[in-house]
């Protein structure tokens, strides 16, 4: 079963109101395009999107129209992923984490599985998270204690596995937040001229949800549906020259560029239906491979700056190419001894 990839965009409200800040891009429903700053008078030609969220929308008006019906799905066996993309101080870590004041995709999300499970009182749940790094092509366990170098291996076509990973059984919401806000604590972030809090990291927070019904549990020929649900906030793509990085974190940004531009390409080439595609090019790819184009549920929220030209146009233009990529997605079903 062919599904494309969905893709939103969400502009982030221009914060500090000066005199010399230039609004370059408007939005309506499903449409963004260039204007000329000042004017309502359009420049080339439209954007189009599945959905376009204001700066006026909330955290879960995304979930309710975007998310949710991806995390339902996920609960009848479908993988799923949801991946936040955009310049570095866009609102990515904002809508994957929320705030203090306002939930984000994450505990949405989590808040939603409880909800459904409560709801098929004839089926037995196990779920387990797992909470990935990706710092500098290096892969490491933000839920260890003593976070190593992890090895990713691709065991079989598009099935591909990041080795002496934490999985930690959860049975409550709070027990998967804590787990996030445990991982949260080690992961790489650093101030910039662009973000005092500049994530110089890609991670995935990862749930994976087996269910059978409750009158086969205990055999082992029972039928065990699996679903792999990624939520995935990346770091974002910058320029040296405006976030005034040196040191660590012009090697960082260094290497969040390259990443993203690893990513950037093979979305290109799955939009293009070439034959070959360079997913071994970047750890970030190649663990999201079944999510790009393989066997799984994705959906993409752009993040992008009104006032800000060229970066919002390179987000646009990937969003462009990214909604135009065929998944297959497909029912996850295994026999019970073969669930590990």
């Amino acid at each position: 079963m062919a599904d494309k990839i969905q893709v939103a965009v969400r502009v982030r409200p221009v914060l500090f109101q000066k005199k010399d800040v230039e609004i370059h891009w408007s939005w309506s429903e499903g449409v963004v395009f260039q204007c000329e700053p000042g004017t309502p008078k359009r420049i080339g030609n439209p954007y189009l999107f599945d959905q376009v969220f204001g700066t006026e929308t909330q955290n879960y008006q995304i979930f309710t129209k975007l998310v949710q019906p991806l995390i339902d799905s996920a609960m009848n066996g479908f993988n799923v992923t949801v991946l936040a993309y955009g310049q570095t101080a866009s609102g990515k870590t904002y809508t994957m984490m929320g705030s203090q004041k306002e939930l984000g995709i994450v505990q949405l999300a989590v808040d939603r599985i409880f909800s459904l499970i409560e709801q098929y009182p004839e089926r037995a749940f196990l779920l387990r998270c797992s909470y990935i790094e990706i710092y500098n092509e290096t892969i490491s366990d933000l839920l260890s204690s003593n976070p190593q170098k992890l090895k990713v291996q691709e065991l079989a076509e598009g099935h591909v596995v990041v080795h002496n990973l934490i999985e930690t059984n959860v049975n409550t919401p709070d027990a998967v937040l804590k787990l996030m806000q445990q991982g949260n604590k080690q992961r790489k972030v650093g101030g910039t001229s662009m973000n005092e809090r500049s994530s110089r990291s890609h991670t995935i927070f990862r749930i994976i949800v087996e269910s059978l019904p409750r009158d086969e549990a205990d055999r082992s020929d029972a039928a065990v549906i699996v679903s792999h649900i990624n939520l995935v906030d990346l770091a974002g793509s910058e320029k040296a020259s405006q976030t005034n990085a040196t040191g660590d974190r012009f090697r960082e940004g260094c290497a969040i560029n390259t990443s993203l531009s690893a990513l950037s390409l093979v979305i290109k080439q799955l939009s293009e239906g070439e034959g070959f595609v360079n997913f071994r090019d970047s750890k970030l790819t190649h663990i999201l491979r079944a999510s790009l184009g393989g066997n799984a549920r994705t959906a993409i929220i752009c993040n992008v700056t009104p006032t800000v030209l060229d970066e919002t146009s390179s987000t646009l233009k990937f969003a462009c190419s990214a909604k135009a990529v065929q998944n297959q997605p497909q029912v996850n079903e295994v026999l019970s001894d073969q669930v590990c």
